[in-house]
């Protein structure tokens, strides 16, 4: 095996307790890969839940610089057909039977040849009709905020320099990490797997089910924390929504093990009360920021939130010392080693990644995002919203789960809001958001709002895989409710399930099932 890792790194199963030693990866890693050349497979597209199995065949194709493309077990049909017939695999490894999308079927002999490692492994003879990118090792598909996904393409030369960044920046040895996020995400592939392993640490893996997931929905919160208090682990990867987790369960009893020494955050913007509480609970939070184009990623904060101030609470950190960053009329531009979306590679001389995020980089060096550049609302008064802003104030305390804000070219702000606790009626909540907008100035306040019955995910294809919304497509599919809550004759004493005078007019509506 060309990849070096310390004799200490090691993969464990998180619930059998099986673990992998250094001799052990490397057995297992030269066989995959003699499996893999015995099909002389070239591109490989990778379907599965996670498993130590996965982090094995991840890791012989990258050692061996196969063309790998990881998707999540849940992806829906629609989501399968596009990746098949962009990438046309020589090779399809999953963990369960499936089937072939016919148009790619009909384009060649697709066939099982064989079992091993736990998958099922069926070959193509499907020509590859788009290139890759030279030196392309993985290409990870962006969920996206319209339309079809993007295959960002990265090198292994990439990969292991955004993990080697990230171990001298985490600055712990041997750390014990509990892998919560799917592993074809690739903030956890690669601070995950990869950062581990090069400090030469220990990586726990378990399955979706034991870690509470039903596809990409967390259904058992119970299972996952269970979970973290059994493995013990030293470090966490986290989107904001499984922090508000942890922060609404220590304040039901929880206990975080005392053995948590770094817990990164990341994905969508993080409230600075939410980091304050977590902080205040016992957690050891450090936010990050970063993008797929960029390697995952581009910076993380050195501070843990209980020590850091207010405006360092508001920063995601310095970058990564690996990379370079500019701010060109408020948009963040990173310097990196981007190869290029599949099917239109990079031009070569275009070595900056327009990231698409406002914000700045203060002069110590640490970057603050204020949000998306495409998704700054300007109302019909000429104010401009940034939307992560209040809907990260509409998250902070954990009462709702999901807010998606909309208003452009409109009088007002709107929101689109889920709730999971039953027990808090329309009345309640609209008495919360009207709290809340009394420390939000007047234009960016949610003067009325669409509450679902049910969340939007990344399945449906309503949020993308580290946990932020597509809004174009949320605002197509709630077009007539949206549309309806700036009508001059909106009355909410019609609506079902809503009778507050003190908050925003609600209208109650099921979110759609696009599976």
């Amino acid at each position: 095996m060309n990849l070096q890792f310390p004799e200490t790194a090691c993969l464990t199963d998180a619930i059998s307790g099986d673990t992998y030693s250094l001799t052990e990866i490397e057995q297992q890693v030269s066989a995959w890969q003699q499996r893999l050349q015995s099909y002389d497979a070239k591109r490989i597209v990778f379907r599965a839940q996670s498993s130590v199995q996965w982090a094995l065949l991840d890791l012989a194709c990258l050692d061996a610089n196969i063309l790998l493309v990881p998707v999540p077990s849940y992806l829906s049909d629609e989501q399968w057909k596009h990746v098949l017939q962009q990438v046309t695999p020589d090779l399809i490894i999953a963990d369960v039977p499936f089937q072939v999308a016919p148009e790619f079927a009909a384009a060649g002999d697709v066939r099982w040849v064989d079992e091993f490692g736990g998958y099922q492994l069926y070959q193509s003879h499907v020509v590859a009709k788009i290139a890759a990118p030279d030196d392309t090792q993985k290409v990870t598909f962006t969920s996206g905020s319209t339309g079809q996904p993007k295959g960002v393409c990265l090198s292994a030369a990439s990969q292991l320099q955004v993990a080697s960044s990230l171990v001298e920046r985490i600055n712990l040895a041997q750390p014990r990490h509990l892998c919560l996020l799917p592993l074809p995400t690739l903030l956890e592939n690669i601070a995950g797997i990869y950062a581990p392993l090069l400090a030469g640490g220990e990586v726990l893996i378990a399955p979706e089910t034991a870690r509470g997931l039903n596809g990409s929905r967390l259904e058992n919160p119970a299972l996952l924390l269970g979970l973290i208090t059994k493995v013990q682990p030293q470090t966490l990867i986290l989107v904001p929504e499984l922090l508000q987790l942890l922060v609404h369960a220590s304040s039901q009893g929880w206990t975080a093990p005392a053995s948590l020494k770094f817990i990164a955050v990341g994905g969508a913007k993080v409230a600075v009360d939410l980091l304050k509480q977590a902080a205040l609970c016992g957690l050891p939070v450090y936010q990050g920021y970063g993008l797929s184009e960029c390697c995952s990623v581009v910076a993380l904060q050195e501070k843990n939130a209980l020590d850091a101030s207010d405006l360092e609470l508001q920063q995601v950190g310095k970058v990564l010392p690996h990379l370079q960053v500019k701010i060109v009329a408020d948009e963040i531009w990173v310097k990196t080693p981007f190869l290029g979306y599949f099917g239109a590679p990079a031009d070569a001389s275009q070595d900056w990644v327009q990231t698409g995020d406002l914000g700045a980089q203060t002069d110590n060096g640490n970057l603050l995002i204020w949000g998306r550049q495409k998704n700054l609302l300007i109302l019909s008064s000429g104010r401009n919203v940034n939307p992560e802003w209040v809907e990260a104030e509409l998250l902070k305390t954990g009462l709702l789960q999901q807010a998606v804000l909309f208003g452009d070219a409109r009088p007002y702000c709107v929101a689109v809001l889920f709730c999971a606790n039953p027990v808090i009626t329309d009345s309640q909540l609209g008495s919360f958001i009207h709290a809340v907008n009394q420390h939000l100035p007047d234009y960016a306040r949610v003067e009325r709002f669409i509450r679902l019955t049910s969340p939007l995910s990344e399945r449906q294809g309503t949020y993308t895989a580290n946990g932020r919304p597509k809004r174009a497509v949320i605002a197509d599919l709630y077009a007539n409710e949206l549309a309806a809550l700036y009508r001059p004759d909106f009355d909410s004493s019609t609506l079902a399930g809503y009778a507050s005078t003190e908050g925003p007019s609600a209208v109650k509506h099921a979110a759609p099932q696009l599976v």
